[in-house]
């Protein structure tokens, strides 16, 4: 499997798999409290609104659209820029809506930015992170906000700021940064309303329109043959067995609660030295494991700092056959 097409596997995995936040602080109510709030906000509240995502030198502005009707959660994203690409959810069916089929055959689907908030794996993050709410109180998109901030305790991830909505706890900014404060990843609203005249016709692919149903794969699951000699403080495998892909390839999956890495070993023919490949907030590295007569091709990819994907390549090897 190329790294390319690594690459926008694992963006959709994190998409599925990816975890969220949680620690106690002294302001009440507690961060993790806050938190809490805030991924049950994103599931339960009605909202329309515009936000803009930024990555490395990449932005584009994307609508959102979200309601509960009858006990059903509809979901719509349309990227705002360029082909007019749409997104539908109703409960766990997935709808990719294009303009045409040939903007299908050549756009990679959107990748809904806030999934990876609306789970909780707080029992680990007070390990990897300190946590902290303001005393004061900020302003986004017009509304007041509570602003919560995950600073990590080493150089194995990065830094995180929330932005909560004073009245519903809603998420409307969230950054992501380095040790030094350099922005890596924004996602802000620049207007949201949270009495949207919905209708379960608002969530129906328009006529004229291309739509593909997104599938989300349901891998087998196998026996981890792999194991780390070491993990930063909160990491663990968050499966306890290993994923199979295509091609004899096995995933595994790591989490602290917020960070995810995901890692691909499969069978190779030739052998590769260390690649690392930086792609704003993700990192990608490559390199080859020799056990035995047989070569191994080991990817990993997550929002973690460079060095995290070093060490962790280096640190990666066989189960005892014992």
């Amino acid at each position: 499997m190329k790294l390319s097409s690594l690459v926008q596997v694992v963006l959709l995995t994190l998409s599925v798999f990816v975890s969220a936040i949680g620690m106690a602080n002294t302001v009440t109510p507690d961060a993790l409290q806050l938190l809490r709030q805030m991924t049950q906000s994103l599931s339960t509240l009605s909202y329309e609104g515009v936000f803009i995502h930024s990555e490395s030198s990449h932005m584009n502005s994307m609508r959102v659209r979200h309601d509960l009707m009858g006990g059903v959660e509809y979901e719509s994203l349309v990227d705002l820029d360029g082909d007019k690409v749409e997104v539908l959810r109703i409960d766990n069916n997935v709808i990719c809506v294009y303009p045409n089929a040939s903007i299908a055959n050549t756009r990679s689907p959107l990748l809904p930015p806030f999934k990876r908030f609306k789970d909780l794996a707080s029992e680990r993050l007070e390990q990897g992170y300190d946590m902290e709410v303001d005393e004061g109180i900020s302003r986004i998109a017009g509304r007041d906000a509570i602003v919560i901030r995950l600073m990590p305790k080493d150089n194995y991830r990065y830094g995180h700021e929330f932005w909560l909505d004073e009245e519903n706890h809603f998420l409307l900014k969230h950054d992501m940064v380095t040790a030094q404060g350099e922005l890596l990843e924004r996602i802000q609203f620049t207007s949201v309303n949270f009495s949207p005249d919905l209708k379960p016709q608002d969530f129906v692919p328009k006529k004229g329109s291309y739509s593909q149903p997104l599938l989300e794969a349901q891998p087998r699951r196998i026996k981890n043959l792999w194991k780390f000699d070491w993990l930063p403080d909160g990491f663990v495998l968050v499966w306890p067995d290993a994923r199979a892909l295509n091609h004899g390839t096995s995933m595994l999956l790591l989490s602290d609660g917020m960070s995810t890495i995901s890692v691909f070993i499969e069978p190779s023919m030739k052998t590769k030295s260390l690649s690392i490949l930086n792609m704003g907030a993700t990192i990608a590295g490559e390199r080859s494991i020799r056990v035995g007569e047989q070569v191994y091709l080991l990817t990993m990819v997550g929002e973690v700092p460079k060095s995290t994907v070093e060490k962790l390549m280096s640190v990666f090897m066989p189960r005892s056959s014992s």
